[in-house]
């Protein structure tokens, strides 16, 4: 009753709804400048992290499925940002029915590839750790997987083009409808938008928790190489036991020990050798693979962990208890809700700084960079 006396003196339709547009965009404003740091953020990133491994990383997966990642999260600053910013500085006064449809499809593809390649990694990464002897993925194939992942994510966002669009709003205020970017009208009262939004949190559940189980088994077999002896310690103790194998032999050559002790002396020493050597071998393989396999484990924590908020908002919008919470929740509370349901962008914009803290190469190589445009190195210690 207090929204529609406030809204009496004006006469003009047209200028009633824009009044209720600014007054809900102070809901949003919260949204608005949370995406708007995190574009800031995310679009220089990206794109650096995306100029550094191409130009300066050697071909392999591992830059394959960065690279994928990095243009994944580009497109998502770029496009599915800005489209968000738009819907929520119109949240009411949104006519155009296409762009809704084209923008709502072009921001669920960077999401669903971003899910379908961190599967592919996890995959990989299991083989790389617990199947050594296996056959391992070549960059030429990540390639390929990576536009196949791209490609079904198409396909699987691509009910987002007909589920939404524009939708006509109730406004209880002298009888006005106004217009947003949502379920589009005339699948309103249909179930498809339901079960479009019952597929996507089903199959982000069951995402989440195959990369849980998945770096679980490899967080098992790494912790089974430590207890092993094949841990972070065993190059320090193959150099020191490297010192003492060649102390001994230099006190062979001295000695006055008789032929045979002397042949199965080297005997012992050349297997010793040997196997130090292959244990070397092994730890310099496996400790880049590990190393790369926590960059990896660490990204997808953080892409969970962005995800689960905007899943619990899906599940209470499914379940319509979303517009009870609404009402009774006041303006600063609503206020903290429009920006939580935007932290799943969180994903797309911390990759780099991921790289950033845990490859010291991609560290050095952002370093040079940085000196080479601005006289400026941030130091990697």
């Amino acid at each position: 009753m207090d929204e529609n006396a406030s809204y009496v003196q004006h006469d003009d339709p047209n200028t009633i709804i824009h009044i209720i547009n600014d007054n809900k965009v102070l809901e949003n404003l919260s949204g608005i400048v949370f995406i708007s740091m995190l574009m800031i953020v995310g679009i220089p990133g990206n794109t650096t992290a995306l100029y550094v491994y191409v130009r300066k990383f050697k071909p392999s997966p591992y830059r394959t499925f960065v690279v994928c990642l990095a243009i994944v999260d580009l497109a998502a600053c770029c496009i599915a940002m800005p489209f968000v910013i738009v819907r929520l500085r119109y949240p009411v006064v949104f006519t155009h029915d296409k762009v809704c449809k084209v923008f709502h499809l072009l921001s669920h593809i960077p999401c669903v590839s971003s899910v379908l390649i961190l599967i592919t990694i996890a995959v990989e990464r299991y083989r790389k750790i617990c199947v050594q002897h296996g056959i391992q993925m070549s960059d030429r194939m990540a390639k390929y997987i990576c536009i196949i992942d791209i490609i079904v994510a198409c396909c699987l966002s691509s009910p987002a083009a007909v589920v939404y669009g524009k939708r006509s709003i109730k406004l209880e205020v002298n009888y006005i409808n106004g217009t947003s970017c949502s379920w589009s009208d005339s699948l309103l009262n249909t179930k498809y938008p339901h079960y479009f939004n019952l597929v996507l949190y089903s199959g982000s559940i069951a995402s989440i928790i195959a990369l849980i189980i998945i770096y679980s088994l490899i967080g098992k077999e790494i912790f089974r190489m430590k207890k092993t002896g094949l841990g972070s310690n065993q190059l320090q103790t193959c150099q020191n036991y490297t010192v003492r194998t060649e102390t001994i032999e230099i006190a062979h050559v001295h000695s006055e020990a008789n032929e045979r002790d002397k042949y199965v002396d080297g005997r012992e020493k050349e297997y010793t050798r040997v196997d130090l050597d292959a244990i070397k071998q092994w730890y310099k393989k496996n400790y880049k693979a590990i190393r790369i396999t926590r960059i990896i484990i660490v990204i997808t924590v953080v892409f969970a962990c962005s995800f689960l908020p905007r899943l619990t908002v899906g599940i209470i919008t499914a379940l319509e208890f979303d517009k009870v919470l609404l009402k009774n929740i006041s303006f600063p509370g609503r206020v903290a809700y429009h920006m939580f349901v935007w932290t799943f962008f969180i994903s797309n914009v911390v990759n780099p700084i991921i790289y950033g803290f845990n490859d010291r190469k991609f560290k050095d190589e952002i370093c040079r960079l940085y000196k080479s445009f601005c006289g400026i190195c941030f130091t990697s210690k």
